[in-house]
């Protein structure tokens, strides 16, 4: 979503973690805003979205688990991702903005709902079901790293020193836990890798999207993002099984209704509030606690005991998004006579 953020929510991750970058406002009103200079830290208005972001997009990593064995994979996102969709929609008319995407966009929005939302969800749901929702939480935020290397072949930035080190510490805690399943299952960690693939493509889908930089409202864009994602997804749903709600528990409903509303239409709404009024750099640290959360409600709400390899594959992945995401503060430039 996280799309789009560079940060994706758990699990719903449509466009996520700094894709707001872009956004280019389609009010008038929106735009004089956009105008204005963010301020560069975080503002006592935003601690509320970053809370939202944090804890929504955190829990859902454990609230997934209790979907995913009674409802197919690709099933339980047929049922939620219309919802999120639409609630991103339904907010952004009522902001103002158009929901007209121009016909020669609907090739790049199809190109980005493929690997932000179709990707991303239908991976990572798959390799969700046979692990633990801490380390899947933790495999899935390496996404800045992957993010590092596409950005350097389809966007030509700079590799800094910081982007490097983020880069050698998170492919150091994605080894970590792939070696340490293979190890214990003796077998090939499928599950990991399935994680690592949504992971893939979630990073290419938000590099793209810096790429394009499509000139729409980033809430219309996503909106339409997960809801062309949502339709290959809706169509192989059957194929992988059949649809049986009489039959799913309580947790099962919750978890369905808390994607589609909390972790989706919710924590997306909180997420672009962020991206408008504050700076990329800055609001893309607002994803830096998700793996942290996921890890510890995992703990709480299913009773997960996390061994040292995910701890330390944990401080690992944090630290390379902090490396990824933090900008220093630069300092002012002194003030001459001339000035």
């Amino acid at each position: 979503m996280r799309a789009a953020s560079d940060e994706n929510p758990a699990g719903e991750r449509t466009s996520v973690v700094s894709p707001a970058s872009h956004d280019s406002p389609a009010s008038p009103a929106a735009s004089a805003t956009a105008t204005a200079l963010p301020p560069q830290h975080v503002t006592a208005g935003a601690l509320i979205p970053i809370a939202v972001v944090t804890l929504m997009w955190g829990c859902n990593w454990p609230v997934l688990k209790m979907g995913v064995p009674e409802i197919a994979p690709l099933t339980f996102r047929a049922l939620t991702l219309p919802f999120c969709a639409l609630g991103l929609l339904a907010i952004a008319w009522a902001a103002g903005d158009s929901l007209r995407v121009p016909r020669q966009m609907w090739g790049k929005v199809a190109m980005l709902a493929l690997f932000n939302c179709t990707g991303w969800n239908g991976l990572l749901l798959f390799g969700l079901q046979q692990l633990p929702a801490g380390r899947a939480v933790i495999l899935a935020f390496t996404m800045p790293a992957w993010s590092t290397l596409f950005s350097l072949m389809l966007l030509h930035e700079p590799l800094s020193r910081r982007k490097v080190m983020g880069l050698v510490l998170g492919m150091l805690g994605m080894a970590l836990l792939v070696a340490d399943d293979a190890r214990h299952l003796g077998r090939a960690p499928v599950a990991a890798l399935l994680i690592l693939g949504a992971s893939v493509s979630w990073a290419l889908g938000i590099v793209l999207l810096r790429k394009w930089k499509l000139p729409l409202s980033q809430t219309v864009v996503s909106g339409w993002m997960i809801l062309s994602g949502w339709v290959p997804i809706a169509l192989l749903a059957p194929l992988f099984g059949p649809v049986k709600l009489h039959d799913v528990s309580g947790g099962a409903w919750f978890s369905l209704v808390y994607n589609a509303f909390l972790a989706g239409t919710l924590a997306h709404w909180a997420f672009y509030r962020l991206a408008r009024a504050l700076p990329v750099a800055v609001s893309s640290m607002s994803s830096l606690p998700v793996p942290i959360v996921g890890v510890l409600s995992g703990m709480l709400l299913l009773g997960e005991r996390p061994g040292l390899s995910e701890w330390v594959a944990l401080l690992l992945v944090v630290a390379a998004m902090f490396a990824v995401l933090w900008t220093p503060k630069r300092a002012a430039a002194p003030i001459t006579p001339d000035s």
